[in-house]
């Protein structure tokens, strides 16, 4: 479908730097011939609601605690008993199981490349409102090609907190304090670095995908800490600065602290490849 571009004046003047900031994703969207302009303006008019209360999601994200800390140790966790090596693809925000969807069809690797042309799926997802679609890929679990869905919200540690839920809006609902959230649901979080100790053994290809609206920058310095890193690793983290960035932090995070933490990671053989949603689309255009 044929797209056209914005006009400026089509916004507001407070959205006008949200605009500029999501330009790039509008004309990837343009390129793959997959978005209408009103498509389009709707993402935009989406992001600016968020840009709109930014600022006072920031000063609640800033005064609320995490509700755990990082436990980085898993030395009391034990590995599967299996010995035969899988892919093993760890999504921690899996919305109606569309990044599965992406897995399967190779976007995150060759599945056949996939050691023993076999793998295993965990979509872990907080919002309850996906849980009829989750279902529904589950039941397409086979024995070598494995799913399994965990109603939780992927975080560093285990605990009950609350969750902020719009609906079944893809890329709004978050651990962190919303000020435009309607609806508040109670989750168990799971230790995210305990998870993948529990799944996976050496030898596996682990797709650690993590597209969790902000609560990376709180994740990823604690797994930083773990022992469960290695070369078996790749990690497609989606990070939400237009969100905010470590601002979101739940624990304190800076800036350098978080990007220390992606270092040491990779310095552990992990593989960290630039992703984000308009990297997919373009990708299948």
């Amino acid at each position: 479908m044929r797209s056209a571009s914005l006009p400026d004046n089509a916004l507001s003047h407070n959205c006008k730097l949200c605009f500029a900031q999501l330009k790039p994703a509008e004309n990837v969207a343009q390129k793959a011939g997959i978005m209408s302009r009103w498509s389009i303006f709707a993402l935009l008019a989406l992001a600016c609601n968020a840009s709109k209360f930014l600022s006072v999601e920031r000063q609640q994200s800033n005064t609320t605690e995490s509700p755990c800390q990082c436990q980085a140790d898993t030395s009391s966790i034990p590995r599967p008993t299996r010995t035969k090596n899988k892919c093993v693809f760890i999504d921690l925000g899996a919305a109606d199981g569309n990044s599965y969807n992406a897995f399967l069809q190779g976007q995150y690797g060759n599945i056949a490349d996939c050691p023993n042309q076999e793998y295993e799926a965990i979509l872990v997802e907080a919002n309850p409102h996906f849980k009829a679609a989750l279902d529904g890929v589950a039941a397409q679990s086979v024995p070598g090609k494995e799913l399994h869905v965990m109603l939780n919200g992927a975080w560093m540690c285990d605990a009950d907190t609350t969750f902020h839920v719009m609906g079944t809006t893809a890329g709004s609902s978050s651990l962190a304090p919303q000020a435009s959230s309607p609806e508040d649901v109670h989750v168990h979080l799971i230790n995210v670095i305990q998870l993948i100790k529990k799944w996976t053994i050496p030898g596996d290809k682990v797709l650690l995908k993590v597209d969790i609206e902000g609560a990376e920058f709180d994740i990823i310095p604690c797994l930083a800490q773990s022992d469960v890193l290695s070369s078996d690793i790749t990690a497609f983290v989606e990070e939400h600065y237009f969100l905010g960035g470590v601002q979101r932090s739940m624990t304190g995070i800076t800036d350098a602290e978080y990007n220390a933490a992606k270092e040491t990671l990779k310095s552990k053989g992990v593989k960290m490849p630039h992703y984000s949603s308009a990297t997919l689309i373009q990708k299948a255009a």
